[in-house]
């Protein structure tokens, strides 16, 4: 990636995704397996009830205000998220930021799923940003870049499978966007309207290796 450009930090983070896009964004990473049905505790509601019920099948992503979960990430949450990503992957002259792209409210889908993989994480994730929360928001611009920093070189093994976690899904996330794979120069499949074959350098590789093995 190019250099970094100046950025204003988050301070608030507001959603940017639908759940059609953040539920088949957990998709494309790898994490919705098609599961029948279980059950799943979904964590304590507004007076500290806690919902226990099957999820059912998979969510309709046709229809995905059907889904039979709901975020579960906290306005603090999503903007220690959002803050943490954009220290991951910070916007630069040819790519935009992450929260930009909307990873933190991949990563609430994400924690929020109640599926096998999702429900391993959800933990770890969750108090990771509970505890990061306090040393990033409403704190001093140098108190907030020495957490960061802290983060990836930290010792105990809580806070490293953090950052290790939570590092690998930013990213994840990140480079199967668009914009993402622009950055590293991904183009997909395009037509053409000629093949020149192989290059002379290739060939001659080829020849050398078919020589080595007497065909």
């Amino acid at each position: 990636m190019s250099t970094e450009t100046p950025q204003p930090p988050v301070e608030h983070y507001e959603p940017k995704i639908d759940r059609r896009t953040a539920l088949a964004w957990v998709g494309v990473v790898g994490a919705a397996t098609a599961v029948g049905a279980g059950v799943v505790v979904y964590g304590p509601r507004m007076g500290g009830d806690v919902v226990t019920r099957g999820y059912g099948t998979d969510p309709k992503l046709t229809k995905p205000e059907k889904a039979p979960w709901t975020r579960i990430m906290t306005r603090d949450q999503l903007t220690t998220a959002a803050i943490l990503a954009d220290y991951i992957l910070p916007a630069n002259a040819t790519a935009p930021s992450a929260s930009s792209l909307g990873v933190p409210d991949f990563i609430d889908e994400w924690v929020s799923a109640p599926y096998p993989d999702q429900l391993k994480d959800r933990p770890l994730i969750m108090n990771g940003l509970n505890q990061l929360s306090v040393r990033v928001l409403k704190v001093t611009p140098e108190a907030r870049a020495a957490a960061l920093a802290a983060l990836p070189v930290a010792t105990d093994k809580t806070t490293h499978a953090f950052w290790r976690k939570f590092r690998r899904l930013t990213i994840g996330a990140y480079y199967t966007t668009d914009a993402g794979m622009k950055d590293v120069g991904y183009i997909g499949n395009v037509s053409r309207t000629s093949d020149p074959g192989p290059s002379d350098e290739v060939k001659a590789h080829l020849e050398e290796q078919l020589k080595k093995l007497n065909l």
